[in-house]
């Protein structure tokens, strides 16, 4: 009886002691490696939480930002959701320790860009959602890391291009939402509609990713442009390498301005050196002459002749 009841106390202690250890924010819920924040009303991540948890519901909260290292207590986390927060900004470091990440929600933010290495920690995932937010834009290696990627969805935001070669890294993608986009249907498309006609089956709503210029395409499927439109379309600079090549010439513009004006400002400054040269007074020395029969040893006696 007495080893029956010493069991008990030390089961009960060994319970307290892993209640003790038990760590939840105190607005949010926990339990079975869970922490649930949904709607909370939240302006920062949580950081009072197990290290051990597997799944971080954020939803529907006030976050504005994801700051370095919000999530470096959580590595064995699976699940994460930040949908319909208010974040603008994620710090390259933001996941990092998060190698065991699966899935991740960041859609109806107001993301307007990604720096390029923010997602590089995240090797093991499978699942991203970028949707409903303000990107014009994708880097061109932001999902590089991402090479366990699954599935990508990108629809509603303000993308007008996609570099073809940001979906050829991602060799196991299956599902891709490219739909609620103003899709520029130029030449500069005709890459991505190869990609997406190899690989209409791995494309959801397909039938709703549209032109938004030019104005005789708005509204047009680009699953439905024949690939033959495109002929007329020779090799082309991007509007990033417009800008660079304009910015190099404007620099050289400048250069040869400032070297004319170094070289002008020699000259004047040579021209005023002879001019000075030729003002100066000229100092003649009168030549002396030496005769040799007028040079004497003393008084000059004049010659007298009989």
């Amino acid at each position: 009886m007495k080893g029956f009841l010493e069991v008990i106390i030390c089961m009960t202690l060994m319970g307290l002691g892993r209640l003790q250890d038990s760590r939840c924010p105190d607005i949010c819920s926990c339990s079975s490696g869970v922490v649930d924040c949904y709607g909370r009303g939240l302006y920062f991540i949580p950081e009072d939480v197990d290290e051990d948890i597997h799944t971080m519901l954020l939803a529907y909260n006030k976050i504005s930002a994801l700051k370095m290292l919000s999530f470096h207590k959580s590595q064995y986390l699976h699940r994460l959701e930040i949908q319909n927060n208010l974040i603008s900004t994620i710090d390259p470091q933001a996941f990092k320790n998060l190698q065991n990440l699966s899935y991740l929600d960041l859609s109806s933010n107001q993301l307007t860009t990604l720096k390029p290495e923010v997602f590089m920690p995240l090797t093991n995932l499978k699942t991203l959602n970028l949707g409903n937010n303000r990107m014009a834009r994708l880097p061109r290696n932001v999902l590089e890391p991402l090479g366990n990627l699954t599935t990508l969805y990108l629809h509603n935001n303000a993308l007008i291009g996609l570099r073809v070669d940001i979906l050829y890294n991602l060799p196991v993608l299956t599902q891709l939402r490219l739909d609620g986009n103003p899709w520029a249907c130029t030449c500069q498309i005709q890459y991505l509609l190869s990609w997406m006609i190899d690989n209409a089956d791995k494309i959801h709503e397909k039938e709703r990713t549209l032109c938004g210029v030019p104005k005789y395409l708005n509204q047009y499927p680009i699953i439905e442009i024949e690939r033959d439109s495109f002929d007329h379309c020779q090799d082309f600079f991007t509007l990033y390498e417009y800008l660079y090549f304009l910015l190099i010439g404007m620099a050289l513009f400048l250069g040869s301005i400032i070297l004319c004006l170094a070289m002008g400002s020699l000259v004047v400054f040579y021209e005023r050196l002879l001019q000075k040269g030729q003002r100066k007074p000229h100092v003649y020395k009168k030549r002396t002459v030496r005769k040799r029969e007028s040079i004497t040893n003393g008084q000059h006696i004049p010659e007298c002749r009989i």
